[in-house]
């Protein structure tokens, strides 16, 4: 059998299912009616005559009732059988419909003949004798509407349970079913009372009227007392196991169709509690279960929204400051702060850019600035910005206390040392790809700055400004005129001094920057020699 034949055959296969499961329980309540009646009837002459002509009218009728059900039952689920027939065409919603309608239509088409059954043979009971007598209710009208309203309960859960699990997963394989208007379902409120009614007043009903009957008849001397009590004791025994095993398959429909899906939302969010993301819960129906399903999907897509969100945001934005961008721990209008700041940036790069290709030069920033932005976050700073092929960095910008404040310093100055020795071992690497070594040069800097937003309307960033940035940014650019790789303010390395700080600088002649009247105090580091 080939995949195409396969997948027929599938799309019919349900449906011949969902027939033997309604002929099914139909002639079990078929048989139950007949042993209500037999034990609820009257023994009146009248009523003996009637029920012999009932015997003879039933075949016909359930022929009749079987054909004409079937009949309705399948126009109504052939939109549905071709539409699974056809699993490459989305299903229209008119078909997404009729299956979240299909349990309680078909259970009230089921039905449908039991109530006609309770007018027709009154009626035609008036056309063959010419009368009827109170005493045929429970023949022709109770015990036919009683146990017919079982089948279609029972009809009802059972198709229920049915189209939750196997059909509407493949009509609905991406949820959001609550979204779909115009469907006759049933919410869990209307379950349960259906199935209270099926497996508690139906049977209370029955042997209710079965005591009755067996006093009627005892009192009217229909029979002999011995004669009714065996009888309606086989009626009463008949009657309690097949309510009792009707219960039992209802119970464990009803509970699978509530607890499965609510432990399978309990499973998922216990997974989205892990971190787990990629979770998804079935939707089974439009009911409140079928709600809180839908939620919980639509939950998980906001989070992995936010998540992607995030992580794009910490992408363009240093994840510290987008934290605290979104905590609300910042004034985007701009406050003035103190912080530590470190300007890194490969020495002459522009000459190396000259004659690379530009995928190469790509890969040479992106290879450096990977490396450097990771110590630097270890260190405790963030990455302010990238800027062609330097780096700003910014250490203790949210810290409070002056102890923060010198740890900052502290961190900065390890970090730039750090960031000498990361370089030895990613020239190491360069070398052994036959590329050219690279050499940077650091400065730091620590003291007050504006942080805030700065661009356009429709464009902008959240950096640090003012004079402690322009201050770092010149002392770089001093780093090749006083031979060394790095440069540290005094302000900045006696801070770092009042912390616990391991590295320790030469003190450097004074400096004159632009923008600074007088000269500035700095610490240094020989710049390492390289060899062409």
């Amino acid at each position: 059998m080939d995949a195409e034949s396969r997948e027929r055959y599938a799309g019919a296969g349900w449906l011949v299912l969902v027939f033997i499961v309604l002929l099914a329980v139909h002639v079990v309540a078929g048989i139950a009616t007949t042993i209500t009646v037999g034990a609820m009837r009257s023994l009146a002459p009248f009523a003996v005559q009637v029920r012999a002509f009932e015997n003879a009218v039933l075949p016909a009728w359930r022929a009749i009732a079987y054909a004409g059900g079937a009949a309705a039952i399948l126009i109504y689920l052939w939109p549905v059988m071709r539409a699974l027939q056809c699993p490459a065409i989305p299903v229209p919603p008119r078909v997404q419909r009729r299956v979240l309608s299909a349990p309680l239509l078909l259970a009230a088409l089921t039905f449908a003949p039991w109530c006609a059954g309770s007018v027709i043979f009154p009626v035609l009971t008036l056309w063959r004798f010419g009368r009827w007598e109170p005493s045929l209710m429970s023949q022709q009208v109770i015990s036919p509407m009683v146990n017919g309203f079982l089948a279609a309960t029972t009809s009802y859960l059972i198709l229920e349970w049915f189209f939750r699990t196997r059909i509407v997963p493949r009509v609905f394989p991406d949820g959001r079913l609550p979204e779909l208007d115009g469907c006759l379902t049933a919410g869990v409120r209307t379950r349960l009372l259906l199935f209270l009614a099926a497996v508690a007043f139906v049977p209370l009903f029955t042997m209710l009227g079965l005591a009755r009957t067996a006093t009627t008849r005892v009192a009217l001397h229909a029979q002999d007392a011995d004669t009714v009590v065996a009888a309606m004791a086989h009626a009463s025994t008949m009657t309690f196991f097949l309510y009792v095993a009707l219960g039992i398959v209802l119970a464990l429909i009803l509970a699978r169709s509530l607890t499965r899906p609510i432990a399978d939302v309990a499973a998922a969010l216990h997974r989205v509690q892990r971190g787990d993301l990629a979770v998804r819960v079935q939707v089974g129906s439009r009911d409140e279960v079928g709600i809180l399903e839908d939620g919980v999907n639509a939950m998980v897509a906001a989070l992995r929204d936010k998540a992607h969100i995030l992580g794009t945001f910490g992408r363009v934005v240093e994840p510290a400051v987008r934290d605290r961008l979104l905590a609300g721990g910042v004034e985007l209008a701009g406050e003035v702060r103190t912080a530590t700041v470190l300007f890194c940036d490969l020495c002459g790069f522009t000459a190396m850019a000259e004659r690379l290709p530009p995928e190469e030069v790509v890969r040479t920033l992106n290879g450096f600035f990977a490396v450097m932005t990771e110590w630097v976050r270890s260190c405790g700073g963030f990455v302010d910005k990238f800027i062609g092929d330097a780096m700003l960095v910014v250490f203790g910008l949210f810290d409070e206390t002056a102890e923060d404040h010198a740890a900052a310093a502290a961190a900065a100055l390890r970090c730039a040392v750090g960031m000498r020795d990361r370089l030895t071992a990613l020239n190491t690497e360069r070398s052994a790809d036959g590329r050219d070594p690279l050499a940077t040069s650091i400065a730091i800097h620590a003291g007050e700055v504006v942080a805030g937003t700065v661009g356009a309307p429709d464009r902008h960033e959240f950096t640090v400004i003012g004079d402690t940035v322009n201050v770092a940014a010149r002392l770089q650019e001093l780093c090749r005129e006083t031979d060394c790789s790095l440069l540290v303010s005094e302000a900045a390395y006696d801070l770092a001094c009042s912390s616990t700080v391991e590295v320790v600088l030469a003190r450097r002649d004074p400096v004159r920057v632009r923008g600074r009247s007088r000269p500035i105090g700095v610490y240094g580091l020989e710049a390492e020699r390289r060899t062409a």
